[in-house]
């Protein structure tokens, strides 16, 4: 009986040890205990804190000063999977990274900088493609604009000829080799 409570602890943690990083923030259970609870499922760094930032941006410099803290040695790793995922923190994401392992300072801010600038690439890459894409549909959407103005053009002389216009114009206009004297009979 005195082993109950352990064995019930035991396999508690067991079962505890088997949670994911989304359910872990879900529960409030400390970023240390996340990045501990991932590794041990075999899960990145540079994984977990792609996970924590997209479940919760705000936690960013958290989730990098513990991912860091547990492994100084990937300092620049973790600093450039941060920088993938939450661009517009760089500078708390380095700030942390750095307060986590001073003595990789000088890597991590490398790391942060090229992150930094695949991430201004890609982002102007995209904009340049959306862009040429909206001036293409533009240009297609213009090019029909301009062919349905001509396709209207041609459909008002159609409705003419089909009674919309006097016969008599209609007539004349088909056989261009009568004259205007000549009178053109119709019937009702």
């Amino acid at each position: 009986m005195k082993n109950l409570p352990i064995l019930v602890l035991l396999l508690a943690l067991a079962g505890y040890a088997q949670a994911d990083v989304a359910s872990d923030l879900a529960e409030g259970v400390s970023m240390d205990v996340i990045v501990q609870n991932a590794l041990a499922e075999d899960v990145t760094l540079e994984e977990i804190v792609a996970q924590v930032i997209a479940a919760d941006a705000t936690l960013t410099a958290a989730v990098v000063t513990a991912a860091v803290a547990s492994s100084p040695a990937q300092a620049a790793a973790i600093t450039t999977a941060a920088v993938a995922s939450a661009p517009t923190q760089a500078a708390a994401i380095t700030t942390a990274a750095v307060a986590a392992a001073p003595a990789q300072a000088d890597a991590i801010q490398t790391a942060a900088s090229a992150a930094e600038s695949a991430s201004e690439t890609d982002t102007q890459t995209a904009s340049n493609t959306d862009t040429s894409t909206d001036a293409d549909a533009t240009d297609a959407a213009d090019a029909t604009d301009a062919t349905g103005a001509t396709d209207q053009a041609g459909s008002s002389e159609s409705s003419d000829a089909s009674g919309g216009g006097s016969i008599t114009d209609d007539v004349a206009a088909a056989n261009p080799e009568l004259d205007d004297d000549e009178t053109i009979a119709s019937g009702s």
